[in-house]
Protein backbone atom coordinates (compact mmCIF):
# COMPACT_ATOMS: atom_id res chain seq x y z
CA UNK A 1 0.00 0.00 0.00
CA UNK A 2 1.29 3.40 -1.14
CA UNK A 3 2.08 6.01 1.57
CA UNK A 4 -0.68 8.34 0.36
CA UNK A 5 -3.20 5.81 1.13
CA UNK A 6 -1.54 5.05 4.73
CA UNK A 7 -2.27 9.21 5.32
CA UNK A 8 -5.53 9.12 3.88
CA UNK A 9 -6.42 6.58 6.35
CA UNK A 10 -5.17 8.01 9.42
CA UNK A 11 -6.77 11.67 8.43
CA UNK A 12 -9.88 9.94 8.30
CA UNK A 13 -9.28 8.73 12.32
CA UNK A 14 -8.74 12.31 13.26
CA UNK A 15 -11.46 14.29 11.19
CA UNK A 16 -13.67 16.10 12.25
CA UNK A 17 -16.51 14.27 11.82
CA UNK A 18 -15.46 12.86 15.05
CA UNK A 19 -17.08 14.99 16.86
CA UNK A 20 -20.51 15.26 14.86
CA UNK A 21 -22.41 12.35 16.71
CA UNK A 22 -21.79 13.36 19.97
CA UNK A 23 -24.98 12.21 21.47
CA UNK A 24 -23.42 11.67 25.12
CA UNK A 25 -22.12 7.73 24.54
CA UNK A 26 -18.30 8.84 24.11
CA UNK A 27 -16.53 10.11 26.98
CA UNK A 28 -14.71 13.34 26.74
CA UNK A 29 -11.69 11.81 28.61
CA UNK A 30 -11.75 8.79 25.97
CA UNK A 31 -11.89 11.08 22.72
CA UNK A 32 -9.02 13.57 24.35
CA UNK A 33 -7.00 10.69 25.26
CA UNK A 34 -7.14 9.07 21.62
CA UNK A 35 -6.20 12.43 20.19
CA UNK A 36 -3.61 13.93 22.11
CA UNK A 37 -1.01 11.62 20.69
CA UNK A 38 -2.07 12.73 17.34
CA UNK A 39 -1.34 16.50 18.33
CA UNK A 40 2.32 16.62 19.00
CA UNK A 41 4.40 16.04 16.64
CA UNK A 42 7.38 15.18 19.00
CA UNK A 43 5.52 12.22 19.96
CA UNK A 44 3.77 11.58 16.66
CA UNK A 45 7.54 11.07 15.53
CA UNK A 46 9.00 8.92 18.73
CA UNK A 47 6.55 6.90 18.24
CA UNK A 48 6.09 6.45 15.02
CA UNK A 49 10.23 5.74 14.86
CA UNK A 50 9.83 3.06 17.81
CA UNK A 51 7.56 1.23 15.07
CA UNK A 52 10.54 1.51 12.45
CA UNK A 53 13.22 0.18 14.37
CA UNK A 54 10.76 -2.87 15.60
CA UNK A 55 9.96 -3.21 12.16
CA UNK A 56 13.60 -3.40 10.86
CA UNK A 57 14.19 -5.94 13.91
CA UNK A 58 11.80 -8.12 12.68
CA UNK A 59 10.77 -11.34 14.72
CA UNK A 60 9.59 -10.46 18.04
CA UNK A 61 10.68 -6.61 18.07
CA UNK A 62 7.50 -6.02 16.03
CA UNK A 63 5.81 -6.46 19.41
CA UNK A 64 8.03 -6.07 22.06
CA UNK A 65 9.74 -2.74 21.07
CA UNK A 66 6.23 -0.96 21.17
CA UNK A 67 5.59 -3.28 24.84
CA UNK A 68 8.39 -1.89 26.30
CA UNK A 69 8.03 1.49 25.52
CA UNK A 70 4.76 2.23 25.51
CA UNK A 71 5.75 0.28 28.94
CA UNK A 72 7.59 3.06 30.01
CA UNK A 73 5.63 5.45 29.35
CA UNK A 74 3.22 4.27 31.95
CA UNK A 75 5.86 4.34 34.64
CA UNK A 76 6.67 7.56 33.39
CA UNK A 77 2.92 8.92 34.40
CA UNK A 78 3.25 7.12 37.38
CA UNK A 79 6.05 8.64 38.22
CA UNK A 80 4.62 12.31 37.17
CA UNK A 81 0.98 11.07 39.41
CA UNK A 82 3.17 10.99 42.45
CA UNK A 83 4.67 14.28 41.89
CA UNK A 84 7.88 13.07 41.04
CA UNK A 85 10.03 16.10 40.19
CA UNK A 86 11.83 15.35 36.89
CA UNK A 87 13.56 18.32 35.59
CA UNK A 88 14.04 19.50 31.66
CA UNK A 89 11.55 17.16 30.43
CA UNK A 90 10.79 19.19 27.26
CA UNK A 91 14.67 19.05 26.66
CA UNK A 92 14.78 15.38 27.56
CA UNK A 93 11.93 14.85 24.82
CA UNK A 94 13.53 16.95 22.25
CA UNK A 95 16.97 14.86 23.30
CA UNK A 96 14.85 11.76 22.47
CA UNK A 97 13.48 12.60 18.65
CA UNK A 98 17.67 13.32 17.77
CA UNK A 99 18.20 9.64 19.48
CA UNK A 100 15.34 7.98 17.68
CA UNK A 101 16.08 9.88 14.53
CA UNK A 102 19.54 8.31 14.52
CA UNK A 103 18.29 4.42 15.44
CA UNK A 104 15.94 4.62 12.83
CA UNK A 105 19.48 4.53 10.54
CA UNK A 106 21.22 2.20 12.26
CA UNK A 107 21.52 -0.90 9.51
CA UNK A 108 23.06 -3.57 12.29
CA UNK A 109 20.60 -5.50 13.98
CA UNK A 110 22.57 -6.76 17.31
CA UNK A 111 23.79 -2.94 17.42
CA UNK A 112 20.48 -1.65 16.53
CA UNK A 113 18.82 -3.79 19.31
CA UNK A 114 21.52 -2.99 21.88
CA UNK A 115 20.81 0.94 21.47
CA UNK A 116 17.09 0.39 21.52
CA UNK A 117 17.17 -0.82 24.95
CA UNK A 118 19.49 2.40 25.69
CA UNK A 119 17.38 5.07 24.19
CA UNK A 120 14.02 3.57 25.72
CA UNK A 121 14.26 5.32 28.85
CA UNK A 122 13.51 8.41 26.85
CA UNK A 123 9.55 7.08 26.82
CA UNK A 124 9.55 7.85 30.40
CA UNK A 125 9.77 11.63 29.91
CA UNK A 126 7.33 11.04 27.08
CA UNK A 127 4.80 9.20 29.72
CA UNK A 128 5.54 11.67 32.23
CA UNK A 129 4.73 14.54 30.09
CA UNK A 130 1.58 13.25 28.66
CA UNK A 131 0.22 12.61 32.40
CA UNK A 132 0.75 16.62 33.11
CA UNK A 133 -1.40 17.33 30.16
CA UNK A 134 -4.51 15.21 31.16
CA UNK A 135 -7.28 17.95 31.53
CA UNK A 136 -8.68 18.54 34.77
CA UNK A 137 -12.10 17.89 33.85
CA UNK A 138 -11.32 14.44 32.87
CA UNK A 139 -11.18 10.69 34.12
CA UNK A 140 -7.47 10.40 34.21
CA UNK A 141 -7.75 6.74 34.20
CA UNK A 142 -9.84 6.67 31.05
CA UNK A 143 -7.65 9.46 29.09
CA UNK A 144 -4.36 7.59 29.73
CA UNK A 145 -6.01 4.48 28.70
CA UNK A 146 -7.52 5.91 25.62
CA UNK A 147 -3.81 8.08 25.22
CA UNK A 148 -1.94 4.65 25.87
CA UNK A 149 -3.71 2.27 23.57
CA UNK A 150 -3.25 5.39 20.48
CA UNK A 151 0.59 5.40 21.44
CA UNK A 152 0.45 1.64 20.75
CA UNK A 153 -1.30 1.83 17.64
CA UNK A 154 0.79 4.31 16.03
CA UNK A 155 3.91 2.48 17.03
CA UNK A 156 2.43 -0.85 15.25
CA UNK A 157 1.36 1.67 12.21
CA UNK A 158 5.25 2.57 12.21
CA UNK A 159 5.82 -1.45 12.13
CA UNK A 160 3.47 -1.44 9.11
CA UNK A 161 5.21 1.19 7.58
CA UNK A 162 8.70 0.20 7.73
CA UNK A 163 7.76 -3.42 6.94
CA UNK A 164 6.25 -2.13 3.32
CA UNK A 165 8.89 0.68 2.88
CA UNK A 166 12.48 0.77 2.19
CA UNK A 167 15.86 2.84 3.33
CA UNK A 168 14.86 6.01 1.67
CA UNK A 169 11.57 6.79 3.75
CA UNK A 170 13.94 5.40 6.66
CA UNK A 171 16.48 8.49 5.95
CA UNK A 172 14.10 10.71 5.26
CA UNK A 173 11.95 10.35 8.44
CA UNK A 174 15.42 9.86 10.22
CA UNK A 175 16.00 13.46 8.77
CA UNK A 176 12.84 14.22 10.08
CA UNK A 177 13.10 13.35 13.56
CA UNK A 178 16.94 14.82 13.74
CA UNK A 179 15.84 18.17 12.40
CA UNK A 180 12.57 18.34 14.57
CA UNK A 181 14.55 17.73 17.65
CA UNK A 182 16.99 20.35 16.75
CA UNK A 183 14.22 22.41 16.70
CA UNK A 184 12.71 21.65 19.80
CA UNK A 185 16.23 21.39 21.78
CA UNK A 186 16.57 24.99 20.37
CA UNK A 187 13.66 26.45 21.92
CA UNK A 188 13.41 24.71 25.05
Amino acid sequence: MRIKNWLIAALCFVSPSLYAHTGGHIDHSLISGLLHPLTGIDHLLVLMAVGLIAAKQGGKALFAFPAVFVALMAAGAVLNVYAVQIPFVESLIALSLIAFGLLVTIGQKQRAKIFFLGVSFFAVFHGYAHAAEIPAESSAALYFSALMLMSLAICLGGCVLGLSTGKRINYLFSLVCLSSGLYYLAGA
